[in-house]
């Protein structure tokens, strides 16, 4: 049997390309990054693991060098950039999956200064043994691939199965629950007393320019803007002290990288790569330091603070066209504006598969009040610095809530997009945009007494976070439909919530041509 192998005794194989890697990697710790929320590449939606083998000892302290370290990736090998195709094979186990290993740099050029997405760096408790074993694991998975599934075992599920397997005392994928979601791999790590020795935040481009742009005056803002848009140095600094032209430059090359980082390095922006040398270059001529910039991680914490990905609700309350009313609602994923703050971006909601369903005793009915595949908010910065538009999406069927047909369900689809502000702790938040939605429905009056509605009108809406918690939003919308019967319709929404850990008490409130409902909730999360 195996157990009578006396290893001693084996003749010694040598493997140069294995005995190359583990060079390369040069692992003597690890550490697991968390890349924050995307939405922007629905791929990244939920946030992305990796592994950082790093070349220096765990707790080192003092200058580090972590972008000379291998960041070992597993993702989908994409083979189509049709996003609905693409949202099909990731969800069935279409796509193949696999690791590959490049230098940190490259991931944080990705992550951080492409998609200005802040890492959260989870330094772990191996022995060297186990980072031996890990190093000779991924060498053999780096051979072969496995079918990728989105919801399931994507990144987060197989980087945490490559740790079990090289420190089998840990159970990390045991925590997860029946979604496996970047933060919930986190959640895992602080499930294993002990396993996390230290975190740390590495800012994005995006949060270092604000943070940059935030000591400096009307005046320094406007040079930095003028010296990002290819304005002479000698107009826009000539009044400013040596120091802060140093301000103004350091800020306008943050500007420019934000810009067109992705395309200097790319070499498919001439024009933008010409300027970041001139402004690299007279920045040099200066000869003096730039202070350090010290940014401290978000109040809200790491994604191992947020709430659990699954929630349920129960409530109930009044309907001025139903009466009293019980309410069941339940939600895969992930976060919405409202949801306890910790842990995640106060700019985003993401909710994927939610259904809320409510029963009128004195009617006798069940109703579906919706039904999402999808809903989705990010707000975006519009700012002196930047002009990018928020957009919100959402997709799945709802019950129409005008004389359109009077309470049926639909197929619905919405897109919308306009300017927002955002305050810089995020907890005020205000956009306006311009919405455009489809319904389908049998019963529907809708185009020309059609089944098909399109509506067009604005949307607005308003957010307000008074500390770690409680929350407020009200929102309200207008839409113009079309040669439809009604020709026009609204809705106007309030509410608030008060969060007490593992559960939140909220209340609703809502207005639509057909009445008004009241309602309390309990929100409770898990998973």
């Amino acid at each position: 049997s195996a157990r009578d192998i006396d290893p001693a005794r084996l003749p010694p194989r040598e493997c140069p390309r294995f005995q190359a890697f583990a060079t390369r990697m040069s692992a003597r710790s690890v550490v697991l990054v968390f890349s924050s929320y995307y939405l922007n590449n629905p791929a990244s939606a939920f946030g992305h693991t990796f592994l950082r083998l790093g070349k220096e000892d765990a707790g080192k302290v003092g200058e580090r060098f972590d972008l000379i370290d291998q960041g070992v990736d597993y993702s989908a090998t994409a083979n189509t950039s049709n996003a609905f195709l693409y949202a099909a094979k990731g969800l069935f186990g279409f796509f193949r999956g696999e690791f590959t290993a490049r230098p940190f740099f490259y991931k944080v050029r990705e992550y951080a200064d492409y998609e200005s997405r802040d890492l959260w760096q989870y330094e772990l408790a191996l022995e060297p043994a186990e980072i031996d074993l890990l190093v000779r694991h991924l060498w053999e998975l780096g051979q072969t691939y496995f079918d990728y599934y989105y919801l399931t075992e994507n990144c987060s599920y197989h980087v945490l199965g490559a740790l079990e397997a090289a420190a089998p005392r840990l159970r990390l994928l045991g925590q997860l629950g029946p979604v496996t979601l970047p933060a919930d791999a986190v959640k895992a790590l602080f499930a294993n007393p002990g396993l996390v020795r230290a975190v740390r935040f590495r800012p994005s481009a995006r949060t270092q320019l604000a943070a940059r742009a935030a000591g400096l005056d009307g005046a320094g803002i406007d040079a930095a803007m003028e010296l990002a848009d290819g304005a002479s140095s000698a107009e826009a600094l000539r009044a400013l002290t040596p120091e802060a032209r140093v301000h103004v430059l350091d800020t306008a090359l943050d500007l420019v990288d934000v810009r067109s980082g992705r395309a200097i390095v790319q070499g498919t922006d001439a024009g933008a790569e010409r300027l970041r040398q001139r402004l690299l270059e007279e920045r040099s001529a200066l000869g003096l330091p730039s202070p350090p910039l010290v940014i401290p991680p978000p109040a809200t914490g790491g994604p191992e603070r947020g709430h659990g990905s699954m929630r349920l609700a129960l409530g109930g309350g009044g309907s001025t066209a139903d009466g009293p009313i019980t309410l069941l609602e339940g939600r895969l994923a992930l976060h919405d504006l409202l949801d306890p703050p910790a842990g995640f971006s106060g700019r985003t909601q993401l909710e994927f598969v939610k259904v809320r369903a409510a029963w009128a005793p004195r009617a006798g009915s069940l109703r579906l009040d919706e039904a999402l595949l999808v809903d989705a908010t990010s707000l975006n910065v519009f700012d002196r610095f930047e002009r990018r538009v928020s957009w919100k999406m959402k997709a799945g069927a709802a019950r129409v809530t005008d004389r359109g047909c009077a309470g049926c369900v639909a197929g619905r689809f919405e897109v919308g997009g306009g300017p927002a502000l955002v305050t810089a702790n995020e907890a005020l938040a205000v956009s306006a945009t311009a919405d455009a939605e489809l319904l389908g429905a049998p019963d529907l009056h809708g185009l020309g007494g059609h089944g098909l509605r399109p509506g067009f009108g604005p949307g607005g809406m308003v957010r307000l976070l008074i500390g770690q918690r409680a929350s407020l939003l009200a929102s309200a919308t207008w839409r113009w439909l079309p040669l439809a019967s009604p020709r026009t319709t609204y809705s106007l929404s309030g509410g608030g919530r008060v969060h007490l850990g593992r559960a939140s008490l909220g209340a609703e409130w809502t207005a639509t041509p057909l009445g008004h409902e009241l309602l309390g909730l309990v929100y409770l999360y898990g998973g």
